[in-house]
């Protein structure tokens, strides 16, 4: 009779158990982190548009998902330095920020993410470095409003070196 008794108080309980541990097993282990970039010349932040394939730097809000980015899960490490790439992805759009290497001041954009090769970013110090073929490309903000390109080495001639300069806070 007592083990009847343990035997009815025994089964629900781990099922009980069972129920918890597969539900947890289901849920994401982890929520993304979204990033926000503020350029240190202008105190703007790095937006992209939720309509169009646009990218500039404007006023931060934290809250607006256009200026929320997300860092992409394929990865590479480049072989000389050790630096880790990925995709910087926008919020607003679920697109990829890019770039390429044409001129000393290049176009930014945003494009759906892995049909670019402008499309590999990394933020260890206080830049963001895109990797692009054989050399890198370094977003700036630009003195003409509020656009914003990539220069192919850091603080090229003539323009201040604050505007390569980008702090991420995350939340």
């Amino acid at each position: 009779m007592k083990s009847l008794k343990a035997l009815r108080l025994a089964v629900p309980m781990g099922l009980a158990a069972l129920m918890l541990t597969v539900a947890g097993s289901m849920s994401t282990a982890s929520a993304t982190t979204y990033w926000t970039y503020r350029n240190d010349y202008e105190g703007n932040c790095l937006v992209s548009s939720t309509a169009s394939n646009s990218v500039w730097s404007d006023t931060c809000n934290d809250s607006l998902s256009t200026r929320n980015w997300y860092w992409g899960a394929s990865s590479y490490t480049r072989n000389y330095d050790g630096l880790v790439f990925r995709r910087l992805v926008s919020k607003a759009n679920g697109d990829c920020l890019t770039t390429d290497a044409n001129t000393d001041t290049n176009a930014v954009w945003m494009s759906p993410c892995g049909n670019a090769p402008g499309q590999w970013w990394n933020a260890n110090g206080n830049d963001l470095e895109c990797d692009i073929g054989p050399g890198s490309e370094f977003l700036r903000t630009s003195a003409n409003g509020d656009a914003v390109y990539t220069t192919p080495y850091l603080y090229q001639n003539g323009i201040d070196p604050q505007r390569y300069v980008w702090w991420g806070a995350h939340s």
